[in-house]
């Protein structure tokens, strides 16, 4: 019997509900100076926000990868009756699938492209112009363990540790906030790179250097082995034909002999045969390499990658910059918020104590 009584005393009636938010809303509205005024206080710190705010330059890229396939089976299983290993079609890599959209926001592509040169005379890195433009370099001048930091001046292969730290951070921010890498549909290849910076020729500079850089190496990533086996051949080749070259002197001169010579001697022609049969040797050979040289080149530019790019970004880039609009309204509504849960809170913790005591 005790127990349901306690149970109906932690009850609470919805006309009970009703009472507590009633009061909860008179409370509010003797408070409403202070919301107000913290309302006031939100929306102009929310416009100064907005006003501080820096204008950004969108650059944009989109590309498509076109991976040469369909007969490459055929013309590697040919190569293979041949002894030839011009490489297979089949496998992954960290170009495949998806995989280039990570590549194009890995931190080693990154430090290349912000190693490249932001001016025709090579003395200013993109690094430099984007510590400058975004007021990195005089925060590093005013701290004594850092100091004047010049990219251009180092190599990224030899870099010191105080400035390999520094690019790193940069990097982090510029894959964090300033570069976006996606596709567009995802049915289809196209590939989108998007770069937001305060400095307009920056933007669009880092855009096509990163493609260009990132689709090199997936070139070069699809075709090194097949380039290999070109210049394997290519040079089995150039070493055939200049034995070809002193077989054909070697038995033009050994024919020659036998013109002169005593023709009781019945050991005299073997000298002419064996020259004439290197000859025939070597000349085979040769047209076999050859022919396999030629299948490796037809493979090699039927499996070269194509890039195509579809749209890209001109001078002057679209500009971006806080809408003032709505960081007036957010800010104000921001404040009142916390406001009003300040005082509930102050006024539930007084409540408390009132009750305890």
């Amino acid at each position: 019997m005790q127990q349901e009584t306690e149970i109906q005393n932690d009850e609470i009636s919805i006309a009970d509900l009703i009472h507590k938010i009633k009061g909860v809303w008179i409370f509010l509205l003797t408070q409403w100076l202070k919301i107000f005024l913290a309302g006031v206080l939100g929306s102009l710190v929310g416009l100064g926000y907005a006003w501080k705010q820096p204008v950004q330059y969108v650059s944009k890229l989109t590309f498509v990868l076109e991976d040469g396939k369909g007969s490459g089976v055929g013309l590697a299983s040919l190569a293979g009756q041949f002894g030839i290993d011009v490489g297979g079609t089949v496998g992954g890599s960290v170009f495949s699938g998806d995989n280039i959209l990570l590549f194009l926001k890995s931190e080693s592509l990154i430090r290349e492209v912000l190693f490249s040169s932001y001016d025709t005379e090579g003395k200013i890195t993109l690094a430099d112009k984007y510590a400058e433009t975004n007021e990195l370099k005089s925060v590093w001048a005013k701290n004594e363990k850092i100091g004047l930091v010049n990219f251009g001046k180092l190599s990224l292969q030899t870099l010191p540790r105080k400035e390999d730290s520094l690019l790193q951070k940069i990097s982090e921010t510029i894959i964090k906030n300033d570069l976006s890498v996606a596709k567009p549909d995802k049915k289809a290849s196209f590939i989108e790179v998007k770069t937001t910076m305060r400095d307009e020729l920056l933007s669009k500079i880092f855009a096509e250097r990163l493609v260009d850089i990132a689709t090199q190496r997936y070139i070069y990533s699809k075709t090194k082995t097949k380039v290999a086996n070109v210049q394997k051949l290519q040079t089995k080749a150039d070493s055939l034909v200049a034995l070809l070259n002193n077989r054909t002197y070697t038995a033009a001169s050994t024919q020659q002999q036998l013109v002169d010579i005593n023709p009781a001697l019945r050991t005299a022609p073997i000298a002419a045969e064996i020259s004439a049969r290197d000859k025939t040797i070597a000349a085979t050979l040769y047209a076999e390499v050859v022919k396999n040289l030629e299948l490796s080149k037809t493979l090699l530019n039927q499996e070269t990658p194509v890039i195509e790019m579809v749209d890209q970004s001109h001078l002057p880039l679209e500009k971006v910059k806080a809408n003032k609009s709505k960081s007036l309204v957010l800010g104000g509504f921001l404040a009142e918020f916390l406001m009003v849960g300040y005082l509930l809170s102050a006024r539930w913790i007084r409540t408390q104590l009132v009750h305890t005591q």
